[in-house]
């Protein structure tokens, strides 16, 4: 295992960046297809060659290594309680895509002692050269630890579909985090639209109810309609952009990612900045 971290480590210092960009993926409620759309907008950028690391904080119930039909062997709280290096618990998986497990059936942060958070957060410092993107996929709602590292992050990815609970609880997860910082972006993704005219509404719902309570624009990075296709990809335990690179969805998802790339590409972040509020925000507990 030492070995595999050493030999990630000296690939991704060949390639190294200068500051990893930090992306919270929320979505209000469950089941709305979150993990499903972070896995798959992270392979479309990987396929566009970025570095792109996938970081499961739903703790004890993550879903990130089922979506890409791995098991892992090790997690995050592994790190935590084991003093071990980031390396060794980050997976490389053929496609190119790496990704740190949230692990099942066991504790959350919450109960990390402050000899945990010290190396934590060295081991998070260590990625800031190595990655062009870093996802944190959240779980459902909205809980003190998880507020810490939306609030740290550089924008905020807001999964919903057009069913009128994904809605509401979409607008408040955005309400909740803009009470708390005004200046976070928020890009939208809606998943699961049956047709163009629903998919557009959607949108425009959302944009609105921003635009007159939050006097806040809300970003549409894109839309990704029902496809059976990741239903299929879903049960064999496949991302549906390796699956079926054809389906509608795969093209939706690949064209998101673009649109992501050339929305952000000119605006400027620092991951020691996220670092420092993470830092600060983990202070006050």
């Amino acid at each position: 295992m030492l070995d595999q971290a050493i030999s990630l480590r000296k690939q991704l210092v060949s390639a190294s960046s200068n500051s990893a960009r930090v992306i919270s993926v929320v979505s209000g409620k469950g089941g709305v297809g979150k993990t499903n759309v972070t896995v798959n907008l992270a392979l479309s950028l990987v396929e566009m060659k970025k570095r792109v690391l996938v970081l499961d904080l739903d703790i004890g119930m993550g879903n990130v290594d089922l979506i890409l039909g791995r098991r892992s062997d090790k997690h995050m709280m592994d790190m935590l309680q084991n003093q071990l290096s980031v390396w060794e618990i980050i997976e490389e998986g053929k496609d190119g895509l790496h990704t740190i497990a949230g692990g099942r059936n066991f504790g959350s942060l919450t109960r990390i002692t402050d000899d945990m958070l010290v190396h934590f957060m060295k081991q998070l410092e260590e990625l800031e050269r190595f990655y062009d993107y870093i996802f944190l996929d959240m779980g459902a709602g909205a809980t003190e630890t998880a507020l810490k590292f939306v609030l740290s992050s550089h924008e905020i990815l807001v999964i919903a579909t057009p069913e009128i609970t994904s809605l509401t609880d979409a607008y408040s997860m955005m309400k909740f985090i803009y009470m708390k910082d005004k200046d976070l972006p928020f890009y939208l993704v809606i998943n699961r639209y049956e047709n163009v005219r629903e998919g557009k509404e959607t949108v425009e719902k959302l944009s609105h109810v921003c635009k007159q309570f939050l006097k806040k624009e809300l970003i549409c990075l894109g839309k990704i309609p029902m496809d059976q296709d990741v239903l299929h990809a879903v049960k064999k335990q496949i991302p549906f952009s390796i699956h079926k690179p054809s389906s509608i969805a795969s093209r939706a998802v690949y064209q998101l990612a673009e649109t992501y790339v050339g929305t952000v590409k000119q605006q400027e972040v620092s991951y020691k900045s996220f670092i420092g509020k993470l830092k600060s925000f983990f202070r006050e507990r």
